[in-house]
């Protein structure tokens, strides 16, 4: 299946597609800690398996992990390996920036680059969080952020790259 056929599955029907699988796999935590993770997939007929443990936190990032592994599937194994962080960023209604932050509108395939020093928190970062609920926008997107990436509490990860990845529906309006 190519990936113009993903975007319609998770933005259009499903009718007639049938499918599902199951992973199990065991991961490595970031900061301290050690764990197993298992994820899913279904809806265009193949199974993806995602493990990861974390040492502290809580439930609903490792909840968000599988989410997004199982959107961005293979593609996002090869950008983690690369050191890519995946995570979600919420825009406005028109794609634009909803928690700070300017520029054009996002979408699909967008990739933004901006010069350093990396300064979270600032305009000198491009940011993402495993921790959707806590920020406002209508839209919701998976993004990935390039190294450097830092993370500046568990809700915030802060890069000078991001690439958006996928849209995803936002179950947090």
């Amino acid at each position: 299946m190519d990936e113009g056929s993903m975007e319609r599955v998770i933005f259009g029907s499903v009718e007639n597609m049938y499918g599902d699988g199951y992973g199990y796999g065991d991961g490595y935590g970031y900061g301290s800690g050690y764990g197993d993770g298992y994820g899913y997939g279904s809806g265009y007929g193949y199974g993806y398996g995602y493990g990861s443990g974390y040492g502290s936190g809580s439930e609903a990032v490792a909840y968000h992990e599988a989410v997004i592994a199982s959107i961005v599937g293979e593609r996002g194994l090869r950008l983690r390996e690369q050191g890519a962080v995946l995570a979600f960023w919420r825009s406005a209604k028109d794609g634009t920036p909803a928690n700070g932050g300017g520029g054009e509108a996002r979408k699909i395939g967008t990739v933004e680059e901006i010069p350093g020093p990396l300064e979270p928190c600032t305009r000198n970062a491009l940011h993402a969080t495993l921790q959707p609920s806590k920020w406002k926008g209508e839209r919701l997107w998976i993004v990935a952020l390039y190294p450097p990436v830092v993370h500046v509490h568990e809700a915030k990860c802060a890069s000078l790259k991001r690439e958006i990845l996928a849209e995803v529906p936002n179950w947090f309006n």
